[in-house]
């Protein structure tokens, strides 16, 4: 075998097993964070930044996903890089056509439950995303958003914001 191929295999099998020793329940949400880290995710500020249980990250190309500081990622929350391209016509050979590009949570972002970041979007600061959401769309800083696909239902109040 090739030695980049070993390369790259080894570290696929390392990111994995960070993956999975992240998403127990057992571990604390501050080795959560270091162990995204280490796989690859961009935190501003990782020491204040919350990762529940069961939250995966996409481990294709995690260097693709930057984190803000002081943002909140709850139970369940799956963040992807890539996507499916819906309007490709098949080609002989060809069946599908996936894109990917930048995933950006903001500063003092929150994201509910089983919250689905199915594209590349930035997420903008101080947004609160509702439980069971599915994002496919930017969210402009400060936006309430709720529903599957999830559309704005309020803004934060956010007039005085603590740095």
């Amino acid at each position: 075998m090739n030695t980049v191929y070993r390369v790259i295999s080894m570290r696929r099998v390392v990111g994995k097993v960070c993956q999975l020793v992240a998403r127990l329940s057992v571990t604390p949400p501050s080795w959560r964070v270091q162990l995204y880290k280490m796989l690859g995710v961009k935190f501003t500020e990782s020491h204040s930044v919350w990762i529940g249980e069961d939250v995966y990250f996409d481990d294709g190309n995690p260097s693709l996903i930057r984190v803000g500081k002081w943002a909140r990622i709850t139970t369940g929350v799956k963040i992807f890089t890539h996507f499916f391209d819906s309007k490709f016509i098949p080609e002989k050979g060809r069946p599908y056509r996936f894109y990917e590009g930048e995933v950006a949570i903001g500063d003092y972002v929150f994201i509910g439950a089983n919250v689905v970041i199915a594209k590349p979007v930035v997420i903008g600061d101080w947004s609160v995303i509702g439980a069971n959401c599915v994002i496919t769309k930017d969210v402009p800083p400060g936006a309430i958003m709720a529903g599957n696909p999830a559309r704005q239902v309020g803004e934060r109040g956010v007039g005085d914001r603590i740095e």
